[in-house]
């Protein structure tokens, strides 16, 4: 009887295997110049051709010694495109599309999409490329919401149990058209252009009487932190302006580092901070005026671009 390995412990052996730094020691691990990237059984490594041709010599060795067979390890190049994880990716065009793959995979989806009913484990999986599909070449998905909403109910169906993975579900009109659109729209996109970026973040400012709370939001990969603690005694004595204040400096003070250079938006309730943040003084409070433009030398010296509303 045959055995597979979880994807947990897979990632492990690649990883360890490709002389990913976080894995092995150091006598193992590829070139300093190499970046190492895993995921499950896919390895892909990134840096000039020469080092990236000496790592890939120095993991064969070690996978040799390991008894582990790479596969089309014969075939295998340096190049400046390939596919990795659904991804095509192209350095020398500065694109990136889906993968030829993940696109064979979509179309036969998209045939079964047009019988009008799939099982809910095909269905599951069609959620996930379409997520992961819809990432890599733009595609926004809040024009088929109630596809990803249906999707989503379905999904915590099979977590509850209250369907099997086999079970036929049978789509409705209004869903069918939605999961037909979707793929059609990734498949129909297919390549677009890397752009440099510019690093932006909305960063939500609160306060009440009894603590403060922040919540920063990275607007291109929607990674979220929250930021938040209860007033000190003294702080608790201060007026409500001059906590809001606070709450500013703090919130905007845990702004990495990355950002520097971007953009930084500050939503913030209280009228009076907005005021003092947009016109960079307040006459009235030291401690209010002390907050705000303690926040805002930070941003300056950041060179960050703000916007406060």
């Amino acid at each position: 009887m045959g055995h597979t390995c979880a994807p947990e412990l897979m990632h492990t052996l690649t990883s360890t295997i490709a002389g990913h730094p976080d894995f092995v020691k150091t006598v193992h691990v590829v070139p300093a110049a190499v970046t190492v990237h895993t995921w499950v059984d896919n390895v892909r490594y990134a840096g000039s051709r020469k080092d990236v041709l000496e790592a890939s010599r120095k993991v064969d060795e070690l996978a040799a010694r390991s008894k582990v067979t790479w596969k089309d390890a014969d075939t295998r190049t340096a190049s400046t495109r390939y596919e990795f994880i659904g991804v095509d990716w192209d350095h020398q065009g500065r694109k990136v599309g889906i993968s030829a793959r993940l696109s064979k995979k979509l179309a036969r989806d998209l045939e079964e999409v047009r019988k009008g009913a799939m099982s809910a484990s095909g269905l599951e999986t069609l959620g996930g490329r379409l997520l992961h599909a819809s990432a890599i070449v733009g595609v926004y998905v809040g024009e088929f919401y109630f596809a990803l909403k249906f999707l989503r109910r379905l999904t915590n169906a099979l977590n509850r149990g209250e369907k099997a993975v086999d079970q036929t579900i049978r789509l409705s009109g209004s869903v069918q058209r939605l999961l037909d659109g979707w793929v059609r729209a990734v498949l129909e996109k297919r390549r677009m252009p890397v752009a440099a970026r510019v690093p932006s973040l909305t960063v939500f400012v609160d306060a009440s009487l009894e603590g403060w709370g922040g919540v920063l939001v990275d607007v291109a990969t929607n990674a979220i932190e929250v930021l938040g603690s209860r007033w000190s005694r003294k702080e608790k004595g201060l007026h409500i302006n001059e906590l809001e204040a606070l709450a500013f400096e703090l919130c905007v003070s845990a702004v990495p580092d990355k950002y520097a250079g971007g953009t930084v938006t500050v939503v913030v309730d209280n009228t009076t901070v907005q005021g003092v943040a947009r016109k960079g003084a307040c006459l009235r409070s030291q401690t209010l005026n002390y907050a705000v433009v303690n926040g805002l030398t930070r941003l300056r010296h950041m060179n960050i671009s703000l916007s406060v509303r």
